[in-house]
């Protein structure tokens, strides 16, 4: 066999390699237990939709809305990089939040790509326009029947400012504590984009945080796992799954899309499904 067919086979099978590790989404079920979980929230289905990208899952995201709505939850929460601010497709991004409202409601917070998109009015306006409920800068309660969990929306870092992180984190926690406002009695969850603030979120009575940003690390490796995720560096920390500090529980989504490098390699498109159960017996925190 002749080399140039060697190099043509390989260029083949690693296009094909590449592109199914780019578009092969996963769902990935998670439980939460515990007893704070309100009654009427037992078996109560959450779908989390992280860092889209305005990526192409077939024709109108077809493959994804699909496998959204197999999920069989309750609600969507989409924390943040809808648009990717380097290669934006507004109109896909938007498509996406639109057929989302028509399949379950839908909360949204901000991410970094948000930020930093010039354009970012546009995609604020069609948000409100929409059925999206844009809880950035604010809470809701999600009732069934008299029973409520509170949810806390956190724009991202990047939103306050151009100065230092730890600068940007201060003004940044100044505004979880106002929104939580010392309510400790409610199960309490928090939308927001980055994950490397768990330290922060777990100074407060926060039972779950929902994030995303890392992007599984972009390349996993065995052992080592994530290589690189934005504003950890190199080996990061927080990567994908759930982690906990001091009786806070953070979900990190190793989202959909891909910013400045182009490929994921063993790291295929996540959505998450968390299930909240209620747990009998002694208390959690």
């Amino acid at each position: 066999m002749k080399l140039s067919q060697v190099i043509i086979g390989f260029s083949i099978a690693l296009a094909r390699f590449l592109y199914k590790e780019d578009k092969k989404i996963v769902t990935t079920h998670y439980i939460h237990e515990s007893e704070r979980v309100p009654e009427a929230f037992d078996g109560y289905k959450i779908v989390q939709v992280s860092d889209f990208h305005n990526a192409y899952f077939g024709r109108r995201s077809k493959t994804l809305l699909d496998q959204v709505r197999a999920a069989d939850a309750d609600v969507i929460f989409v924390t943040g990089d809808v648009i990717d601010r380097r290669t934006p497709n507004l109109k896909r991004a938007v498509h996406l939040l639109h057929e989302l409202t028509h399949i379950l409601p839908v909360y949204y917070v901000t991410g970094n790509h948000e930020a930093h998109y010039v354009h970012f009015d546009r995609l604020e306006q069609a948000i409100e326009m929409s059925q999206v409920r844009n809880i950035s800068k604010g809470s809701e309660r999600l009732y069934i029947g008299d029973d409520y969990i509170r949810l806390i929306g956190m724009e991202d870092l990047w939103f306050y400012g151009n100065e230092e992180e730890h600068a940007l984190s201060d003004f940044f926690e100044a505004d979880l504590r106002q929104r939580l406002n010392n309510e400790s009695d409610a199960f309490t969850i928090v939308l927001s984009h980055r994950p490397e603030l768990l330290d922060l979120y777990g100074r407060y009575e926060i039972d779950l945080v929902f994030t995303g940003h890392a992007h599984g690390g972009q390349i996993r490796l065995p052992v080592v796992k994530g290589l690189y995720a934005p504003h950890q560096g190199v080996l990061p920390k927080y990567t994908e799954g759930v982690h906990e500090k001091d009786g806070t529980h953070m979900v990190v989504s190793r989202g959909l899309g891909n910013s400045r490098f182009p490929f994921r390699v063993f790291n295929h498109p996540e959505i998450v499904v968390m299930e909240l159960k209620r747990k009998q017996g002694g208390m959690d925190r």
